[in-house]
């Protein structure tokens, strides 16, 4: 029964964070797409140039009530790696804060923050299991 509800929570995960990133690409898409045609400019094009984040949050939230259906062995796992995320990325940018103050570095886009935390949290939640259980 209990592998049941895990499957289920799963598949339900998957499925609502599948239909996110589907939507995060197509408006990504199509916003972009307004933007360089010229349809939009000044502040419709900076609005549009937000609406990814409306998938993005709809992920978020997928992600959110999937840690929520954990047990707790995997809740703490996915905590940890969490927490080792959030301070690599986090110390890797304020580290490269202080090194672009004293010499000349190529300019990182604030962009790339959000996947760099999510690939950094895939690494280490394999770490964090890797651990423990060897």
């Amino acid at each position: 029964m209990a592998a049941d509800k895990k499957t289920s929570a799963n598949r339900r995960y998957v499925i609502h964070f599948g239909i996110a990133m589907l939507a995060y690409m197509l408006v990504l898409f199509g916003s972009i797409a307004a933007i360089n045609n010229g349809e939009l400019s000044g502040w419709s094009a900076g609005l549009a140039s937000l609406t990814p984040l409306v998938p993005a949050f709809y992920a978020l939230r997928a992600f959110i009530v999937r840690i929520r259906e954990m047990d707790e062995y995997q809740r703490r796992v996915a905590t940890e790696a969490i927490l080792w995320a959030a301070g690599i990325v986090g110390f890797a940018s304020f580290g490269y804060g202080f090194l672009a103050g004293a010499v000349e570095v190529p300019e990182i886009s604030l962009i790339w923050v959000l996947p760099a935390l999510a690939g950094t949290f895939g690494l280490a939640q394999c770490y964090v299991y890797w651990r423990e259980n060897r």
